[in-house]
């Protein structure tokens, strides 16, 4: 189960997507001390980072973002925070 973030400040998904990959790089995930490799599909206006034990899904849609986050057994107690986290930032740029 995802999140639901409607944007505040963007008014298209094709916007909001290029905001994203302009903030969500290599560099910004080393902030958090992991390695995740980072794909972006351009066609279906979609981030993924898939890392050691969690795997992050943007979807970019006409009005909202839809935020999923699969996290392994041992991380899933951090799911609510780190969805905050995720929640926040984006709620903040889009």
């Amino acid at each position: 189960m995802g999140i639901k973030i409607n944007y505040e400040n963007i008014s298209s998904s094709e916007e909001a997507y290029q905001k994203v990959k302009t903030l969500i790089t290599p560099e910004y995930i080393e902030k958090f001390q992991v390695k995740a490799e980072i794909n972006y599909d351009d066609a279906q206006k979609k981030v993924s980072a898939k890392g050691s034990g969690f795997t992050l899904i943007l979807c970019f849609f006409d009005k909202h973002c839809d935020v999923d986050l699969d996290l392994s057994f041992l991380l899933k107690p951090l799911k609510s925070k780190i969805l905050e986290k995720v929640e926040r930032q984006i709620k903040k740029n889009l």
